[in-house]
């Protein structure tokens, strides 16, 4: 089995702090927001997430379309419904957007990250 390199580990690790910070806003929003409903929304894309870090191509592909519907969805939202919402759910609301669209992009685009994605399925 070969090494993998120290800069495909630091670009996962950076992958999942990125994931746990849009985890706990995403959830921090959700108890502000008392929608119960996006709890089932939130541990579908830690399953999902999961899949991703073992170098699964389909979740990746998945989780890439999750944070790009995500930051639609919310920026949308916060256009349509900004006068509904409070200052708190709209800043939220647009630095999860954020979040989201940096986590698709790095997906998409770190090579470090593909390597790592490549050295877990030769060696899963």
């Amino acid at each position: 089995m070969e090494q993998i390199e120290q800069s495909a580990l630091k670009a996962r690790n950076t992958l999942i702090v990125m994931f746990v910070v849009l985890c706990i806003l995403d959830a921090t929003l959700v108890i502000i927001a008392r929608d119960r409903w996006a709890i089932g929304r939130i541990l579908f894309t830690i399953v999902v997430m999961y899949f991703v870090i073992q170098g699964k191509k389909w979740a990746k592909w998945l989780m890439m379309s999750i944070c790009s519907f995500l930051t639609v969805i919310l920026i949308a939202m916060v256009i349509a419904l900004s006068s509904r919402l409070s200052t708190v759910l709209i800043v939220g609301s647009l630095i999860m957007a954020v979040l989201s669209a940096i986590v698709a992009i790095y997906l998409a685009s770190s090579r470090d990250l593909n390597n790592y994605f490549s050295w877990k399925r030769q060696n899963s």
